[in-house]
């Protein structure tokens, strides 16, 4: 779903909004089927599925000393503001090792852990474990792990773009402007994936993050 609206009044914005579920059985080449006799056992949701997509832009061209007749308007007026807001759902995924658990040769790909409880916890602290890791135990050796593909998802993300502009009229539809943008205006960290091996001291953990602010400046002259 999208809406728009068209510059009117020195104002446009538009949101646009997608509900989606991919599913396939083979968005990794790396992956092993957790039952080789089994090929449809490893349907499921996609490693590509992100169910949830929002994206928010305007730009607002402020109203208070438009144009360019006197002076003043030309020093203090002719301002915009803008900005983009951003969420989308976490990616999709299970719990495997790396170990050929199976015992059906090299090149057997990740193979998944056993799931014999509820996986997933209430989301407190990212200290906390992002999900259960009781939930997860080795398959006995000379088996597949049975586990219904992708069924936890790593941390959301979500930020704010703002940016303000300020036009500084010349002539005949030329004008000098200034331009300051900030990208994640909030400075909110966005959550790397929780560790999936099982055989690491972090299974379990989100120990990194990414997405700190940044400021840019920029002067254009438009002719």
């Amino acid at each position: 779903m999208s809406l728009e609206r068209r510059s009117t009044s020195g104002l446009q914005f538009g949101v646009a909004y997608t509900l989606s579920r991919a599913k396939d059985d083979g968005s990794n080449l790396t992956d092993t089927l957790p039952d080789a006799y089994n090929p449809g056992s490893y349907w499921g949701i996609s490693d590509l599925d992100r169910t949830h997509v929002l994206i928010a832009n305007y730009i607002y061209e402020l109203p208070f000393l438009k144009g360019h007749e006197r002076l003043r308007n030309r020093l203090l007026g002719n301002w915009e503001i803008s900005g983009v807001f951003q969420y989308q759902s976490g990616a999709p995924f299970s719990v495997r090792t790396s170990d050929d658990v199976a015992g059906v040769g090299p090149g057997s790909g990740n193979q998944f852990y056993n799931l014999v409880g509820d996986a997933k916890l209430p989301h407190g602290a990212f200290e906390d474990p992002w999900f259960n890791k009781d939930a997860f135990v080795r398959p006995t050796a000379g088996t597949f792990g049975v586990q219904p593909r992708n069924s936890l998802r790593n941390p959301g993300f979500w930020s704010t773009d703002f940016g303000v502009r300020k036009n500084f009229p010349v002539r005949d539809g030329q004008r000098l402007q200034l331009r300051m943008e900030v990208f994640n205006l909030l400075n909110h960290p966005s959550w790397n994936g929780a560790s999936t091996n099982p055989t690491s001291g972090s299974f379990g953990l989100v120990t990194s993050k990414s997405g700190e602010r940044q400021i840019q400046l920029s002067l254009n002259y438009a002719f």
